[in-house]
């Protein structure tokens, strides 16, 4: 199943956020727990991780892109070799992840 990895809704709607690094690249494998990317507001550096295992497929946003909370950022599937769409309207469901600020 392809997921969509957004940006954590629980920051708050009016929030933007800087992506400082992605710590998985595109075709990484990701296990539960692993970091996948880190991103700073304007009172924290946040780590995003995963909850479950995949790959990351597509990545949209490099370091130092500005998103906002419920922004797609990534694609990540369970096998390496699941089709991509064309668009994301086909993605349902969010990768869970699990965040924490430094």
């Amino acid at each position: 199943m392809l997921r969509k990895l957004v940006i954590p809704r629980e920051l708050g709607e009016s929030i933007e956020v800087r992506l400082l690094d992605w710590l998985k690249q595109e075709s990484d494998a990701v296990a539960d727990g692993d970091v996948l990317l880190e991103f700073e507001t304007d009172k924290a550096v946040v780590l995003v991780t995963a909850s479950q295992p995949g790959v990351v497929r597509r990545t949209f946003v490099g370091a130092g892109d500005w998103m906002k909370p419920g922004d797609v950022v990534a694609w990540v599937s369970d096998t390496a070799d699941e089709p991509l769409p064309d668009g994301d309207a086909a993605l349902v469901e969010d990768l869970m992840v699990t965040f924490e600020t430094s």
